[in-house]
């Protein structure tokens, strides 16, 4: 079984998950202890402003980073404290971002979520956007270290839109890089270089060595598919940069990196070096969750040059840094199963298989379920195949020597399947989740135009029935009193009165007109009443109505009435329909109409949809409904369904 392969794919997510990170930690989270102190000092003064008493306390948070991070929150603490009694809205919004960040490097993401969430609403009340955008980034840098990939893209996506509404164009190639590595880690590698090709020429033009090394690193990922010689330049890049500006953490990814480069290219002496220098960087940073990535690389090195025992004891290490990790714990797991089998400790194998079974099936969904349920039916006939041979203790080493490497045979290619079907699976969820806020989008537009379209339909009726047949009414009252003072002659009498005619007609026309755009019936009785006062208006049109007359919500109301009502004008006017029937039905949990006319139809298969119907099935996709036409040389029925819940009957 080539080990590489299998390794390959089950590592990518976290090496990914480690560039991440490197995009959104300022520079000067990488100050030395001296600067710490002076920060210290700077704050027992006397004389010092509130403004710079927050600005120093916010300067101790990020700068502990590096040295320990929970001290840097009971700083970050201590400032909220005064932030809030003082209700300074900027630098408690900072404060709680950058307290958050603290909880994050020690992968406590709970605390991370807590604090962070609390940076949205005093962001929200400050002039500029960038605190705003920035809570977002970091509110999705948390989702994606937990591999909530939805929920991150949706959060990187606020942060670049706020980031370019404000100009900031060092923000806005953080968030790009940012969403590259969401898709990175989905292995989706066109989407990831697309992204990561804007951000580097951000990076390039604002001479932004950070963001040059984390495109480096993504680089890296992106080129170990299809150009390994060139990955390297890309790792060896990185090293380069984060080492010339002091930036250790992000120079640990980068050597970690460039190991797995020479890891697949079994170079593995290479490997070791390197993984070992950025695992020294890592104990002096003493992150947890970089500590744990940088163990189970050199577990991964060791057992391939045959140190099978220094291999176990580095996975076991990785555990004790970061068992949250669900990637750094499958890793591990398969480190203990392998490096067990090769040193002959079958019983302790068996039990990491079996721990390994249970964390897949924790995060198994139905697409997979078989799968695992293969693996265990093998994983029992190779347990009793062990039982044998362990009762048969006569017969030669090589015995247990081959049943080992068969059972890490069939153990290697079910895990190949399962991280296969895992990835295809969290792949279609994110696109799924894509596809459905964008669905989201388009029915909020929606909906907005209609609620525009309902509001001024309703001011535009009130103008004319108020306003201009208000005038016109007066100007019919004051008309035969012009006429009793005037002497007109006889056919100056006729046209008068033919022009009183036409003023009642036009006074006649506006009330009609301002009645179909908003009708006073439909907004105080309902729309049973406004469509029973239509109908009746129309001699070729029955009204019928089913149900228990509950008033529906005021906006589905309104939308059910002007499809209805142009359903019926398309019907007089473009079917030559001699009879219509309309239809209303209410029932507890849906609501139907149905529109039918005996006119000459149309064939649905060659002639569009005109704009009256396209207008009339957005409207019923607003309220998430569903259109169905029947049209033949007989006539037409448009029938259309929307659901009610309890929470829809509410306007």
């Amino acid at each position: 079984m080539n080990w590489k392969l299998l390794l390959r794919g089950l590592l990518q997510p976290f090496i990914v998950k480690l560039g991440l990170i490197l995009l959104f930690i300022p520079k000067a989270t990488f100050g030395q202890q001296a600067i710490v102190d002076s920060l210290k000092r700077e704050l027992a003064k006397e004389d010092i402003s509130l403004d710079k008493q927050l600005e120093i306390y916010d300067a101790l948070v990020y700068s502990l980073w590096e040295q320990d991070a929970a001290r840097g929150i009971a700083y970050g603490k201590k400032g909220i404290d005064l932030a809030k009694r003082f209700d300074n809205k900027k630098w408690l919004s900072i404060l709680y971002s950058h307290t958050a960040m603290s909880y994050f490097y020690l992968s406590q993401y709970d605390s991370a979520h807590h604090y962070q969430d609390l940076a949205f609403e005093p962001a929200q009340e400050l002039p500029s956007l960038t605190p705003l955008a920035n809570a977002h980034m970091n509110k999705g840098s948390i989702f994606k270290m937990q591999d909530r990939h939805p929920e991150a893209i949706k959060e990187y996506l606020k942060a670049l839109q706020l980031f370019e509404k404000e100009g900031h164009e060092q923000g806005r190639g953080m968030a790009l890089g940012n969403i590259s590595h969401v898709y990175l880690q989905l292995r989706n590698f066109k989407q990831a270089e697309k992204y990561l090709k804007e951000s580097e020429a951000l990076a390039i033009k604002n001479n932004d060595q950070e963001s040059l090394g984390s495109a480096a690193i993504a680089l890296t990922n992106i080129y170990q598919e299809t150009d390994m010689p060139k990955a390297i330049e890309y790792a060896k890049k990185a090293v380069d940069i984060f080492h010339q500006i002091g930036n250790k953490y992000s120079e640990a990814v980068a050597l970690s990196v460039l190991g797995r480069c020479y890891q697949e290219t079994k170079k593995f002496n290479e490997a070791a070096l390197f993984t070992e220098k950025g695992l020294g960087l890592a104990k002096d940073l003493n992150y947890p969750n970089l500590l744990a990535q940088l163990y189970v690389n050199l577990s991964n090195v060791r057992y391939y040059q045959g140190n099978y025992r220094e291999s176990d004891q580095l996975a076991a290490e990785a555990t004790l840094q970061d068992s949250a990790s669900v990637d750094i714990k499958h890793n591990v797991l398969l480190n203990h199963i392998r490096n067990n089998m090769h040193l002959g400790e079958i019983e302790k194998a068996e039990k990491y298989i079996d721990d390994y079974t249970e964390s897949i099936q924790q995060f198994a969904t139905e697409e997979y379920q078989s799968s695992i349920s293969d693996l265990e039916i093998k994983y029992e006939t190779e347990k009793k195949e062990l039982e044998i041979t362990a009762l048969e203790k006569q017969k030669q080493l090589y015995i247990w020597l081959g049943l080992a490497i068969a059972i890490t045979l069939l153990i290697a290619l079910a895990l190949a399947f399962i991280r296969y079907r895992l990835a295809v699976s969290k792949r279609k969820l994110a696109e799924q989740e894509n596809r459905r806020l964008e669905q989201e989008k388009q029915l909020v537009a929606v909906q907005a135009t209609l609620d525009g379209e309902a509001a001024e339909r309703t001011r535009l009726a009130k103008d004319l029935h108020d306003g201009l047949g208000g005038m016109l009414s007066a100007v019919k009252l004051n008309l035969p009193q012009v006429k009793d003072d005037a002497v007109l002659e006889a056919m100056d009498v006729t046209r008068f009165q033919t022009a009183l005619g036409m003023l009642d007609q036009s006074i006649q026309e506006l009330r009609r007109v301002a009645h179909h755009m908003m009708p006073e019936s439909l907004l105080r009785y309902g729309v049973k009443v406004s469509l029973a006062d239509f109908c009746a208006a129309i001699p070729s049109c029955d009204f019928h109505y089913f149900g228990n007359e509950v008033r529906l919500p005021s906006k589905m109301e309104i939308m059910i009435y002007r499809c209805i009502h142009e359903l019926v004008n398309n019907a007089l006017k473009h079917a030559d329909a001699s009879h219509i029937n309309v239809q209303l039905v209410e029932e507890a949990d849906r609501v139907s109409f149905t529109v039918q006319d005996d006119g000459k139809g149309f064939e649905q298969q060659s002639e569009k949809e005109g704009m009256g119907l396209r207008n009339i099935r957005q409207r019923v996709e607003a309220f998430q409904g569903k259109m169905n036409i029947y049209s033949s040389s007989e006539g037409t029925e448009v029938h259309v369904e929307l659901e009610l819940n309890k929470e829809g009957k509410d306007d």
